[in-house]
């Protein structure tokens, strides 16, 4: 079973979560992401975060050892980059109109697609400044819902929009609106790949994971990199 942030109830009153939650979790995702080795974390000149940092990467690479690794997309000059050494293709396990043209999908965490979806499914619940406890902040919103089982979002890779006040769009990466219709989604990235040269178009499925950052990337059939 994943490891949990240590530091996750822990605040600073006005501030938010604290520099070691925030840490703690941005390590685990880099360090479940980072096949084979503990990777090494960033210099910064607040103790707390480091030190909390390497105690995530290290926790994220012994889950990346026994629950599987994950993966974090990325974009470079070449694209939709979603490969990493260990990750492997599931069958999708989706059904409806749609099914047939997203019959992968891969493992994946960071918190960047799902503070979005956070931002679209509960507007005001947010979760502040600090995106990298998105996902615990999705999930406890999903709990007061009483759902929904899972959430999708269209995305691709675009050319990045500069300060456009949307996370995702200064990325790197076009998204439809979020939805808990499989098929509707479905359809809405389907129509942006039909307009558009396509660019690695497809869902990131979200379901209720804990403080967790993961998340499923659902490839367009059309749009699909090679299988490793």
């Amino acid at each position: 079973m994943p490891r949990t942030n240590p530091y996750i109830d822990e605040q600073h009153s006005d501030f938010g979560a604290s520099a070691e939650a925030r840490g703690w979790q941005a390590g685990y995702d880099a360090g479940i992401s980072a096949p084979p080795d503990v990777p090494q974390g960033p210099l910064t000149r607040h103790t707390g975060f480091m030190d909390a940092w390497a105690e995530g990467a290290a926790a994220g690479n012994a889950d990346g050892r026994t629950e599987g690794w994950r993966l974090r997309p990325v974009t470079d000059n070449s694209g939709f980059v979603i490969k990493v050494p260990g990750v492997q293709p599931e069958d999708s396990g989706e059904s409806g109109e749609n099914a047939g043209s997203f019959t992968m999908a891969w493992k994946s965490v960071g918190a960047l697609p799902l503070d979005l979806i956070l931002r679209q499914f509960a507007p005001g619940a947010d979760g502040g400044p600090h995106p990298q406890l998105a996902g615990h902040a999705l999930n406890q919103v999903c709990a007061d819902k009483g759902g929904p089982a899972q959430l999708y979002l269209p995305l691709c890779v675009s050319p990045p929009h500069g300060l456009s006040g949307d996370a995702l769009l200064e990325a790197g990466y076009w998204h439809g609106d979020v939805t808990d219709s499989f098929d509707d989604a479905g359809r809405a990235a389907g129509l942006h790949a039909a307009v558009r040269v396509p660019h690695f178009p497809g869902l990131v499925r979200y379901r209720p994971a804990g403080a967790h950052n993961f998340w499923d990337w659902l490839p367009l059939q059309q749009g699909r990199p090679e299988e490793p």
